[in-house]
């Protein structure tokens, strides 16, 4: 289990108050049910990048309460929580989920280079035999648990799975959408129902998904701008503008979109990515998400949040998704992937729904859209429920915590002052940029290609062009090791330095 209670360290509330304030509030909500295991001291600390002490302390307060347990051999447990007599008993999102299926019928890599990037590149990593791609549809599969992935998938042609070979729900399969609401709470603090989780085959397919949702719904109708961030996916542009959506580009700033010119675009709907902005690296901050929530309650707008690499943090503490930040729970349409926690291969992704949106999946979704595989989606359930994807996750988080370090030192030493890199809070890749003028992006690939380095263009997903573009490129590093990042940059360094 993990918990991402929004701390602020520079509130005259201690800390320890504030995260007692947060589970106790979780539990009398039913989101943290009887029984169940809260993290080690040690862990919630390491998670929340604060000492152990407040952590601590606030068990310590919820122990005297009755709000928490201590039993041997099991650690800290959520106690047995009564409600005030005369009050709606709180219910846990899932149990209420459960409720409404009994009353609606269930309707019958990020980002990977496209062809505009590989149009970018003249030449094949040079002469040399062993090029180092810093790649940012990559990820590290050494640490991927192959022989547990293959027990789980082998129970899935079990006799009482056989329903796993039929044609599968177009809003995804029961149980899986069950493990992504608890998932997705645990994990981003996303809080939604199963019934209004839609699952996808990747990013791509879940924006195609809404876009096709949003025009059932009053978001869209007779307003056809889409505000986007100024850079972004150029899929996700594409898929917008195939479903007649005019893109509104609005400026990022160090902590994200511009909230002045959400306003002034007159759009309804706005996509971002606050997490781990793409391609220029920048999180949201809270203040921020916050305006972003009130611009929506004063326009009756929608975010769709895109929380890309919101799973690798590095830096500062933890930031709960939009989705959970929003109070009423009818402002934003969350999208999330396991394409970087886990593999691409697996071609799995969910959107969180408010209920206008969620309402209109389950009346216009159709046979076509069954693209996510029923036995991935099984796997990947088990996986869940198992408590392995939240290990899974810790582990990953710390290597590439490694390899961003690796990356962010490599540079200091071998590029700055000549060259300034953004995005090293988080994610898997890193924008680098020259300080000085002298050589385009153009010229940077082409070099760093002579010298057996694959980087890439950065230029390739503005929106609107504009003078001064073109001297950015990326660098991904989720597939390469500690040794390959060092000796790529000593490469670069040598190749635009000398």
């Amino acid at each position: 289990m993990e918990l991402l209670p929004l701390l602020d360290a520079q509130n005259a509330e201690p800390l320890y108050s504030q995260l007692y304030r947060h589970i106790r509030g979780e539990i009398e909500a039913g989101r943290l049910r009887a029984g169940s295991r809260l993290p080690s001291v040690r862990k919630l600390a390491a998670h929340l990048g604060i000492s152990r002490t407040p952590v601590e302390d606030a068990y310590q307060q919820l122990l005297a309460e009755g709000y928490a347990e201590s039993k041997p051999r099991s650690g800290i447990t959520v106690g047995a929580y009564e409600p005030d007599f005369g009050r709606t008993s709180p219910r846990a999102v899932t149990d209420l989920a459960r409720k409404e299926r009994d009353i609606v019928p269930q309707s019958a890599c990020y980002h990977p280079p496209t062809a505009s990037i590989d149009s970018a590149l003249s030449v094949h990593a040079g002469e040399r035999s062993d090029p180092i791609d810093f790649s940012y549809g990559d990820v590290d599969l050494s640490h991927f648990p192959f022989p547990l992935w293959k027990k789980l998938l082998g129970s899935c042609f079990l006799p009482e799975h056989r329903d796993l070979f039929r044609y599968g729900d177009p809003l995804g399969e029961t149980g899986f959408r069950e493990a992504l609401s608890d998932y997705a709470y645990r994990a981003r603090a996303v809080v939604c129902p199963p019934e209004r989780i839609v699952v996808g085959a990747g990013t791509h397919h879940s924006t195609e998904q809404i876009c096709r949702l949003l025009q059932r719904t009053t978001y869209s109708p007779g307003h056809t701008a889409f505000a986007v961030e100024q850079s972004m996916s150029d899929g996700i542009a594409a898929i917008m503008r195939q479903h007649g959506y005019t893109l509104a580009p609005l400026r990022l700033e160090p902590d994200g979109i511009r909230i002045e010119d959400l306003y002034d675009s007159g759009a309804r709907i706005v996509y971002t990515t606050p997490s781990h902005q793409f391609p220029h690296g920048m999180v949201m901050s809270i203040g921020k998400r916050r305006r972003l929530l009130n611009w929506a309650a004063d326009v009756g707008g929608l975010i769709v949040e895109d929380d890309y690499d919101g799973e690798f943090r590095y830096a500062g503490l933890p930031i709960p998704s939009l989705q959970g930040l929003d109070a009423a729970a009818n402002c934003v349409a969350y999208m999330g992937t396991f394409s970087r926690a886990l593999a691409p291969a697996f071609r799995l992704s969910y959107a969180a729904l408010p209920p206008a949106l969620a309402d209109a999946a389950r009346a216009a979704l159709h046979p076509f859209d069954r693209l996510a595989s029923p036995l991935h989606q099984k796997t990947l359930e088990l996986f869940m429920t198992g408590g392995h994807m939240q290990r899974h996750i810790r582990k990953m988080r710390s290597v590439y915590q490694r390899k961003m370090a690796a990356l962010l030192a490599a540079v200091k030493r071998q590029l700055e002052p000549r060259f300034r890199v953004s995005g090293g809070s988080a994610g898997l890749h890193v924008l680098l940029e020259p300080t000085e003028g002298g050589r385009d992006e153009a010229q940077l690939i082409r070099l760093a290609d002579e010298a057996g380095v694959r980087v890439y263009p950065a230029s390739v997903y503005r929106i609107v062009p504009e003078p001064g573009d073109g001297t950015a490129v990326l660098l991904g590093f989720g597939g390469l090791d500690e040794r390959q990042i060092e000796e790529g940059i000593r490469r670069l360094a040598s190749s635009w330095i000398g």
